[in-house]
């Protein structure tokens, strides 16, 4: 138990830097670009990654399972990562570009096209190296990753804003971050493995009937977290996006604490069997729920002083907001568990449905509500759908004592 506890405490210490990284891109953008052009990047930014999510297909999560059960696999599991990675995530960018300018959105020029089709495939590379890395019980390995990660970010968003503090010259800050981050994950991963360069299509048909299950479960969770931007987009303005995009900083990273322990979690969950599954489950429910009911009320009472001391007093609307998202921030933290063991326990299309009956409650209610209550009720709508999708899941998972029964 000390060895498991300490491998948590170096995680979550890990992530904890990285995301100050991420924090620290924010703070530059934000005071030097200003609410509408902050919405502007974050914009260009959620599109990239709409379009990881969209083309990640589940990779990620049939890769750990293959991975912790068969660690031979590597060399082609690599290999299948950077072939996907690269093909579907430009494939994807291209979609999502053409399903933007569908729906109105703010005119492409070559930049933006460009950013947005480097910037996705490079993201999901590195999500699947830094999953590959937790599969291979290399902890390590993974928090040294992602804290290289917002080392660099935060290291290209300085020289931007010395070099070209403007939206474009941030927005190359982020690609350039991304791809020296892929080259680093590939480099370590990849010592004294030979990776083959063909595309295993049998091993890729082995994990893709677990891993669509994951993939739409995950692709519906992330619209539930974006998709009031898009809303806020069609209706609203830019500088609501920034106000928007401080406030999911602020929520995105108080959910690293459940997704840490989720990442462990998950797979140890894989490896147990019978009545030791759930016997791993329950403590680590209990322990996330209540971790983020104390996290979460931290955060309600220091929401006003961080925002306008960090930010700047320009982005005070997202207090508003963030405080509407703390809810929903809570009941994903814990149905992150829940997800955890359904995932461990094959994947049921029960827990592909809750996030599926989620999401559309949600943009059922945006569009509905948006004009009476604005960017404040797009948040309460959000944390109102994230606990429907938390009760599901938990009812789910503690119907049956033994996870093969689900």
């Amino acid at each position: 138990m000390p060895s498991l506890i300490r491998t948590y405490a170096e995680m979550l210490l890990a992530r904890g830097l990285a995301i100050l990284g991420s924090f620290g891109v924010a703070i530059l953008t934000a005071r030097m670009l200003g609410p509408a052009e902050r919405g502007r990047y974050y914009y260009i930014v959620t599109l990239a990654a709409i379009a990881l999510q969209i083309a990640s297909l589940g990779i990620q999560s049939s890769n750990t399972y293959l991975i912790a059960r068969t660690p031979a696999l590597l060399a082609q599991i690599m290999a299948n990562s950077l072939w996907l990675a690269v093909l579907a995530g430009v494939a994807a960018a291209a979609g999502v570009l053409v399903f933007d300018l569908a729906i109105g959105g703010p005119e492409h020029n070559f930049m933006f096209v460009a950013i947005v089709l480097t910037l996705a495939p490079s993201l999901l590379l590195f999500l699947y190296l830094s999953n590959i890395a937790v599969a291979l019980n290399r902890p390590r390995t993974f928090n040294g990753l992602i804290i290289l990660n917002g080392v660099v970010a935060i290291g290209a968003a300085l020289l931007a804003s010395y070099l070209a503090p403007r939206l474009g010259g941030f927005l190359v800050a982020a690609v350039i971050a991304s791809l020296v981050a892929c080259v680093v994950a590939w480099v370590v991963l990849a010592k004294g493995v030979d990776i083959p360069r063909r595309f295993d299509a049998a091993l890729f048909r082995d994990g893709i009937a677990y891993a669509l299950r994951a993939h739409i479960a995950t692709l519906l969770g992330f619209v539930m977290g974006r998709m009031s931007v898009m809303v806020l987009k069609q209706f609203g303005e830019f500088a609501d996006i920034g106000y928007w995009s401080i406030a999911a900083q602020i929520a995105d990273a108080l959910l690293i604490l459940p997704a840490t322990i989720g990442l462990l979690l998950f797979p140890a969950l894989v490896r147990a069997k019978g009545p030791a599954r759930m016997q791993q489950y329950k403590p680590a429910l209990l322990q996330i729920t209540l971790l983020m009911a104390l996290v979460c009320t931290a955060s309600a009472a220091l929401a006003s002083p961080i925002v306008t001391i960090i930010f700047g007093k320009a982005y005070e609307p997202a207090v508003a907001i963030i405080l509407a998202l703390l809810p929903g921030v809570f009941f994903i933290g814990v149905a992150s568990a829940a997800s955890q063991l359904l995932s461990a326990s094959g994947f049921p299309w029960s827990q592909v449905m809750a996030w599926l009956c989620g999401a559309t409650l949600q943009a059922v209610l945006s569009v509905a509500l948006f004009g009476q209550f604005g960017a404040v009720g797009l948040a309460w709508i959000q944390s109102a759908s994230a606990g429907f999708v938390c009760v599901w899941l938990l009812l789910n998972s503690l119907r049956s004592s033994l996870p093969a029964d689900l």
